[in-house]
């Protein structure tokens, strides 16, 4: 409020000096014309002395007339225009003299000059009236000087008034820049830093309150959503960790149920395949042991020889369906690959079995999991099994290819079987194999014809790349 009421002081303030100046400036206007006025009468004057005329006369009188209305014009001022004096005394001082010299002295010589009848008078009059009117116009000249020096003084005064203003305007602007930096900038700055770090979360940010203005309640809003956040924060963090707890307990669980569940289905499939092999196996050997004993009470020696063989030849068959479970029940992959688990597994079907063997590969074998590992080999196993139970061949060929899909076909030059009457869910030997296949995502198929031999293809599921990485 100080300094609008300075700056209106100041503004108005030039404004009354430039309008007086512009009033100085009409009067030395006036004055010079006042001043060429006064020759023009003189020289009319010696026109008409020369030449009485009464138009020259009419012209001098009009002239005098101008020159008196100009010169109470001068003196008291003509706001309308506007057109004014300066105020000072010696400048009032000397427009006094100037009408006191017009009305006493020089209008008298010109109406002397006008109402003589003799020319030569009207000549003697005229000589006098030159000197008086130089003396006049050199006091119309001082006059002028007077106006000019007050106007300079006037610029000078308006000069100053306006490097003030300018510098009230300057250090009003540093001052309102410096106001507006404490009040607004700082603070507002402040509440973008602590929305900052409130975004980083730290909820440990308060912001100081230093007025109580908007601002102000802006910042104390702000420190209460802080201490709310953070009771939130510690809060939520707290119930994270509860439920992180839980969430761990609860995968420990599930790992153990998923181990069991695992365990549960390894066992359903050995004692499948122990009533598949063993408990048929057992049924015949009582059969045979009943035939026996009839033989020998009969005494049918060479019925009961033969019915010796069989049993022999049944409990062979058990013992190595038997020892063929046990090497299943304790496979373990470890870190061996696919294709070394293979070449492993046939190496050690030839030197049981003596059936020739032959294997082959092609492109990059797949990097399965170990369990998907495992269950692929239950499967060849079983596959292998199957050959030397009931194929009566003397080669199997495995084929691992792995190009566009990795594909494991396992061919013998066995005898072979209906497919579409001794491949269904009724074999548990087959059952078993898809129901692995199955657990892996894998797709098991089977051809065979009879006395062509018997082939199984085994297409093994695509690795996702975050399993292939893991």
């Amino acid at each position: 409020m100080f300094y609008f009421l300075v700056a209106l002081i100041a503004i108005s303030s030039t404004l009354l000096v430039s309008w007086r100046l512009e009033g100085g400036a009409a009067a030395i206007n006036d004055a010079g014309r006042e001043r060429m006025r006064s020759y023009r009468i003189a020289f009319l004057l010696s026109q008409y002395v020369q030449n009485p005329q009464q138009g020259i006369k009419q012209a001098i009188e009009r002239e005098v007339i101008l020159f008196g209305n100009t010169l109470i014009e001068l003196e008291f001022g003509n706001p309308q225009r506007p057109l004014f004096l300066p105020k000072e005394p010696e400048v009032k001082a000397q427009m006094a003299e100037l009408r006191v010299v017009w009305r006493d002295e020089i209008l008298p010589h010109i109406n002397n000059v006008l109402s003589s009848q003799s020319a030569d008078e009207q000549a003697r009059l005229l000589l006098t009236y030159r000197p008086a009117l130089e003396r006049y116009v050199e006091s119309i000249n001082k006059l002028v000087t007077m106006v000019e020096h007050s106007n300079a003084h006037a610029t000078g005064m308006l000069r100053s008034v306006q490097i003030a203003l300018v510098s009230l305007a300057l250090l009003g602007t540093i001052l309102l820049i410096h106001l507006f930096s404490l009040m607004v900038i700082r603070p507002v700055t402040g509440l973008r830093e602590g929305i900052q770090r409130m975004a980083s979360a730290d909820f440990d940010v308060r912001l100081p309150v230093k007025s109580k203005d908007e601002l102000g309640e802006l910042a104390s809003g702000f420190n209460r959503m802080a201490d709310q956040l953070q009771d939130l924060y510690a809060t939520l963090e707290q119930r994270v960790e509860e439920k992180t707890r839980s969430i761990e307990a609860k995968n420990r669980e599930l790992a153990a149920l998923d181990k069991e569940v695992a365990i549960s289905e390894e066992r359903n499939l050995l004692a499948q395949e122990l009533h598949d092999s063993i408990a048929q196996s057992l049924a015949f050997l009582n059969i045979q042991v009943q035939l026996l004993h009839d033989d020998l009470q009969n005494n049918r020696t060479a019925d009961a020889l033969k019915s010796l063989a069989q049993i022999r030849e049944s409990v062979q068959e058990s013992y190595d369906d038997v020892r063929e479970l046990l090497v299943h029940f304790r496979t373990r992959i470890g870190t061996a690959d696919l294709e070394s688990a293979l070449v492993s597994a046939l190496e050690k079907f030839e030197g049981q079995t003596g059936i020739r063997t032959i294997f082959s590969s092609v492109g990059q074998p797949p990097e399965l999991e170990p369990e998907q590992t495992l269950q692929v080999m239950h499967i060849v196993q079983e596959s292998l099994s199957n050959v030397r139970k009931h194929s009566k061949a003397s080669q199997v060929e495995v084929t691992l290819n792995c190009a566009a899909q990795s594909i494991i076909e396992i061919r013998d030059n066995g005898v072979g079987f209906d497919a579409s009457h001794d491949a269904g869910d009724s074999h548990v030997g087959l059952r078993i194999m898809r129901e692995r296949a199955h657990r892996i995502g894998a797709e098991l198929s089977f051809s065979s014809a009879s006395e062509e031999g018997t082939q199984i293809c085994l297409i093994l599921p695509v690795c996702s790349e975050e399993s292939t990485t893991a």
